[in-house]
């Protein structure tokens, strides 16, 4: 069984990073195959072409690679890119086959609104931006949507909520926290004065209590001299 994404590359290129630098002035990106004890097989891809792949099926999808005529069942395990154009550079393939287990990180976007969080004087911060996993090659999850629409400041999203799908075992454990409602400094500042406020009103009034029963002690004692 093959995957169903799959993408050209060529053999035959120069190694060497002039050679490499010459690649991508071509937009080609050099890569490398590699795993299953076959020795490492150096390939050309077409950028435009990898790029849209990857758009279309995420970066954890299975890609077979079409290496002049014969096809590999990969993986992408390591993309390098340019600190300052953000270009992918280089790409490690990996050899695998669908029935093997594989650690990767998955995405994580939250999807929803944390009403009770923003009546809560808070916003949401997110913990977690990918989750590692382990699962079977032909089933990796390329995204989780979590929901916040339930979560609050004592209700923080977790790990736990996550469907994993089948044969998909999460590498945290199933508390670990994803998103909490954390209050703006703000937010806290105007209530540290609230409460300092309400201090000062019972102070106030514990005050005057006490003064009026003073007052009332001082009546009575000269009640008595009479």
């Amino acid at each position: 069984m093959s995957s169903d994404l799959k993408l050209e590359a060529e053999t035959g290129r120069t190694l060497g990073s002039r050679s490499s630098r010459s690649l991508r002035r071509s937009d080609k990106i050099p890569a490398i195959v590699y795993g299953q004890g076959s020795d490492p097989l150096p390939v050309t891809l077409d950028r435009p072409k990898f790029r849209a792949a990857l758009n279309a099926a995420g970066p954890n999808a299975v890609i077979t690679l079409d290496v002049d005529g014969s096809d590999y069942l990969t993986i992408v395990k390591n993309m390098q890119r340019d600190p300052i154009a953000n270009r992918v550079t280089h790409v490690d393939f990996m050899l695998i086959d669908l029935d093997q287990r594989l650690v990767v990180d998955v995405p994580i976007s939250l999807v929803g609104e944390a009403a009770l969080v923003v009546q809560e004087g808070a916003v949401v911060q997110q913990q977690m931006m990918t989750l590692t996993v382990e699962a079977p090659a032909g089933n990796i999850p390329q995204l989780f949507e979590v929901d916040i629409s339930e979560m609050s400041i004592d209700n923080p999203v977790r790990v736990s909520v996550i469907e994993m799908g089948s044969g998909v075992i999460a590498q945290v454990e199933d508390d670990a926290l994803i998103a909490i409602g954390q209050r703006s400094r703000a937010a806290v500042a105007a209530e540290e004065v609230e409460d300092e406020e309400s201090d000062e009103l019972e102070e106030g009034e514990e005050l005057d209590g006490e003064a009026s029963d003073s007052a009332e002690e001082a009546g009575d004692d000269a009640g008595d001299d009479r």
